[in-house]
């Protein structure tokens, strides 16, 4: 279990650079100079179509539950792999039913925070709409 933690760990840290790699720069580098000689650049908004908070936190929302589907995946392997590995020892077992049980409360979490956050965007925009 260390090393899953520690492999999952060196995973992500290097997920963004890998991600990097791969997209790629656009290459479109806009420097502007003044008068003074001051070279400038432009800021890129890092909320990508909407300005407002509300896409703001569903960005958010989004990343998370994509990493967190990753790992409930990745923790259902692995304890089907807990299972296999138990050969009929009672203590074992009783270790991966556990896990599967908490895994699946994960699992449902996830969903749930999604549910929530339709909902509560649901009754904003109900509200903000005058109906």
């Amino acid at each position: 279990m260390r090393t899953f933690i520690i492999l999952a760990i060196v995973f992500l840290s290097l997920a963004p650079s890998a991600l990097a790699v791969v997209t790629g720069g656009s290459g479109n580098n806009q420097t502007t100079t003044s008068g003074s000689g001051d070279t400038g650049g432009t800021l890129i908004n890092p909320l990508q179509g909407g300005g407002s908070l509300e896409s703001f936190l569903m960005n958010i929302l989004r990343f998370v539950i994509r990493i967190g589907s990753i790992i409930v995946v990745l923790m259902y392997v692995y304890v089907g792999f807990k299972f296999v590995a138990a050969q009929g020892n009672e203590s074992k077992i009783t270790e991966a039913k556990t896990m599967l049980l908490w895994t699946t409360i994960g699992a449902l979490v996830l969903i749930g925070a999604q549910v929530i956050a339709m909902g509560i965007q649901a009754t904003v925009q109900a509200l903000t709409s005058g109906g």
